[in-house]
């Protein structure tokens, strides 16, 4: 049973965003309320913010359907500007609302161009734990969750609460992760980022579509992404290192 599916909404859950977090703004951390009205001014409008993510291969699955039924290409372009992803989790999310809340005022925070602590909301849910290849990871999912939707939103949804859990790296003896990293970037101790960019950039890096460390990681094995979620996902990171790092020599 997936314990951060909390809204019953078959909207929400059969679009793949089945992981849910309700949560009062005044009983937000101070420092994330601070966020929120530094981010948006009128948040202190709203009575609930909703943090909506997914896990597992659900949602990519929906997003396939979609396409179908619009006659789209499936094989979404890695190479696009667009974010696919994001507009079919903010349409879904909208959907929700105007259908299941209609006439409830909202205003959605991410995707946009807010900076909102997305891995401290998570945490105060009880989503999201370190790991040592940066991903976050829970002992349900594993590292195969992200989150896709934060909306403040004056519902009156039954407010989550934080599951309480610990990280599954805690129990690890074996540390996979960090000796099937091939660029060696997890071997002091402390996620080197350096490393890890330059190896993905190789003409015959093993990283450039996927994270081998996250690959080899035992946590939530059965909601593990299919390798056509794996190479959108990271050929859309790796094109952007690529541009960042062009820009980075022009510079130069």
């Amino acid at each position: 049973m997936n314990p951060y599916q909390s809204i019953s909404s078959p909207i929400l859950n059969q679009a793949g965003l089945n992981c849910h977090a309700v949560f009062e703004l005044a009983q937000l951390a101070p420092e994330l309320r601070q966020n929120l009205r530094e981010q948006c001014p009128q948040a202190d409008n709203f009575k609930q913010l909703i943090l909506i993510g997914h896990g597992g291969t659900t949602m990519w699955q929906a997003i396939q359907e979609n396409n179908r039924e619009r006659h789209i290409d499936t094989v979404m372009d890695r190479n696009s500007d667009e974010h696919p992803i994001d507009a079919f989790s903010i349409a879904t999310v909208q959907r929700f609302l105007q259908t299941e809340w209609a006439g409830c005022d909202y205003e959605i925070l991410y995707p946009g161009s807010r900076t909102i602590g997305l891995q401290s909301l998570g945490k105060q849910a009880g989503w999201h734990h370190h790991s040592p290849f940066m991903v976050g990871i829970n002992a349900h999912f594993g590292s195969w969750f992200a989150y896709r939707v934060a909306v403040l939103a004056n519902t009156q949804l039954p407010l989550t609460g934080k599951v309480e859990t610990v990280s599954p790296c805690n129990s690890c003896g074996d540390k996979v992760c960090i000796a099937a990293c091939p660029a060696q970037a997890l071997d002091d101790g402390q996620f080197n980022l350096d490393k890890c960019l330059d190896y993905r950039q190789q003409s015959a890096s093993l990283c450039e579509k996927t994270c081998l460390a996250r690959v080899a990681c035992p946590v939530g094995d059965a909601h593990r992404y299919t390798d056509a979620q794996m190479n959108y996902h990271y050929g859309r990171s790796i094109n952007m290192i690529r541009i960042w790092q062009q820009k980075k020599m022009q510079k130069a």
